[in-house]
């Protein structure tokens, strides 16, 4: 894929810089900037070259239907501070328009007339293929923003030789949506450790890599001590950790002790044994900014379904479309 840095970027030049903008919103106010915090490198670069960036991207899922607590006008504050005012430009929601999810060819013409150059900025969106991600390739010149780049290599040293143990993590709530990237380390990882909530729904073969947790039969809403101590000391002698959802219900403080401890021992290997650790996912974000945490990690991906489709694939539709 063609990089941003590539790019000709000349005074004046509008680039269409599709973001990753699906930031949680509270009472009109931005309460986890993490991922918008992640595009401020690329949407600094195209200005700092006299380009326009024409920031666009979703929050939330509107059904193409207008909705006020949605609306990206919620962001401007943000962006108005770190960019400046009138140094960019920022589209309304682009999931407003049915047309943005059904991949329409006049939809993607229609974003394409806003710009000269397009850059993906949104990893967290490329195994999707709507207007904004594949269509819109068409029409512009198209790059990889700087995180988008940092995502893919980030990623490709754990499928790529890793270091070894290698030690995955699966956790969150839908086990449909991780079963490939199970698949697939149940090839190439050294341990497979599941939530309890995963493991009380695994039916599959148990390969001999994989550990289940030990309390499902009782509580699935967390993992519990002994199942922390047994991860704890698995993941310990680990070289490479993939973390990838929150190990119970971490909304509640009742639920969050396993993720907590969990957290913290790869924090503990990483910072002192140099583990390299990749977590990632819009809940596990949220769960270690909510213990503060997040800056503990070798690297945080903004993907959740993305960055295991791209570990269980190796590609997505938006990467495949700027190639």
């Amino acid at each position: 894929m063609k990089l941003l840095s590539k790019a000709s970027i000349k005074s004046g030049i509008k680039v269409f810089t599709r973001c990753d903008i699906d930031v949680p919103i509270e009472n009109g106010v931005v309460v986890e900037t993490f991922r918008l915090d992640n595009l401020l490198e690329t949407l600094s670069y195209i200005i700092e070259k006299g380009g326009i960036p024409v920031i666009a991207g979703h929050i939330g899922k509107p059904d193409g239907v207008f909705t006020e607590k949605l609306s990206t006008k919620h962001l401007l504050p943000y962006f108005n501070e770190k960019l400046g005012e009138g140094k960019f430009e920022l589209l309304e929601n682009l999931r407003f328009d049915p047309r943005e999810e059904e991949n329409n060819e006049e939809y993607a013409k229609e974003l394409a007339s806003k710009a000269e150059i397009y850059v993906n900025e949104s990893f967290a969106t490329c195994h999707r293929k709507h207007a904004s991600i594949v269509g819109i390739t068409t029409f512009l010149p198209s790059y990889a923003g700087f995180r988008l780049q940092k995502e893919t290599e980030s990623l490709d040293k754990i499928l790529e030789n890793p270091k070894k143990p290698l030690v995955v993590i699966i956790g969150g709530a839908k086990l449909e949506s991780k079963l490939s990237v199970i698949g697939k380390f149940q090839q190439i990882a050294d341990f497979i450790l599941l939530s309890s909530l995963l493991s009380a729904n695994w039916s599959k073969e148990i390969t001999h890599n994989m550990i289940l947790s030990d309390n499902i039969d009782q509580n699935t809403r967390d993992i519990d001590q002994k199942t922390c101590e047994k991860f704890k000391e698995i993941i310990k002698n680990a070289k490479t950790i993939l973390w990838a959802g929150p190990l119970g219900m971490y909304e509640n403080e009742e639920f969050i002790a396993g993720t907590r401890e969990i957290a913290n021992q790869i924090s503990k290997v990483t910072q002192e044994n140099g583990a390299y650790s990749v977590v990632g996912g819009g809940d596990t974000i949220a769960a270690l900014s909510k213990l503060g945490l997040l800056d503990n990690f070798s690297f945080v991906s903004t993907g959740g379904g993305a960055m295991l489709q791209y570990l269980a694939e190796g590609i997505l539709p938006g990467i495949e479309a700027l190639n």
